[in-house]
């Protein structure tokens, strides 16, 4: 019998984090938010977005959906969980060794949307893996209109999420926190995913929660709200 080829399955937590489609919607420039793998990005930035939440007397936005998503897969014996925050580590040595097919559950393609450097990025890592032969498939979240995607620089199958039972037996698995598209107010349930994984774990980088403070973020909101909404329409006006 014909032995099934390395299946890798990879899911960016940002799958689980919706945003606003519709440019109408008056959510929407709440979540006009810039994304950069930097350390700003990952921590601070998210200060000031969640402010503009608590300055209109909203509650945060939060990662939904993830309870019971490892139930619909099916794992070889030997199958093993490496995680990390970018999904550039999709590409690690010890995750694509082998790999022949890629199923990405993302918000993104993650095909290529920039001119291609020479080592794998948290947009590009798809690509590097086609060069390798490997079959690549793409879920969208039911939330994600696929239309707002770019071209893949590479052929993809892809496709919004049907949910249920996914096909086959996955013999490897990488996850990614995505924090620079995922605020730390959502860590503990990206935590508390990858501890209902039911695999061996291995961390390819050092990942814990970032700090977060809701209550002192209340605080100011309550001590500063005048001063604080008056900068929110200045910077709308210029805006």
């Amino acid at each position: 019998m014909k032995r099934e080829g390395m299946r890798l399955l990879v899911v960016d937590f940002d799958y689980f984090f919706p945003v606003p489609q519709d440019p109408r919607d008056p959510l929407a420039p709440l979540f006009a938010w810039a994304h950069f793998e930097t350390p700003y990005y990952l921590l601070e930035a998210w200060e000031e977005r969640a402010l503009a939440f608590l300055l209109r007397g909203l509650s945060l936005p939060e990662a939904r959906g993830w309870e019971g998503f490892w139930g619909r897969f099916a794992f070889a014996r030997e199958a093993v969980l490496y995680y990390a925050e970018s999904n550039a580590l999709a590409f690690h040595p010890e995750v694509r060794r082998g790999v022949e097919e890629v199923v990405l559950f993302d918000a993104h393609h993650d095909a290529g949307y920039r001119p291609l450097g020479e080592e794998p990025a948290c947009d590009d890592w798809m690509v590097f893996y086609h060069r390798l032969g490997a079959r690549l498939r793409v879920y969208y979240p039911p939330w994600r209109d696929p239309s707002l995607e770019p071209e893949p620089k590479v052929p993809v199958a892809l496709e919004v999420d049907p949910g249920g039972r996914v096909e086959g037996v996955f013999h490897r698995v990488f996850v990614c926190r995505s924090g620079a598209w995922v605020p730390p107010w959502a860590d503990p349930g990206f935590f508390a995913f990858l501890e209902e994984a039911p695999l061996p774990k291995v961390a390819l980088e050092a990942l814990l929660p970032r700090p977060f403070s809701l209550e002192a973020l209340k605080r100011r909101v309550a001590l500063e709200g005048f001063g604080l909404r008056f900068m929110e329409r200045l910077k709308g006006r210029a805006g």
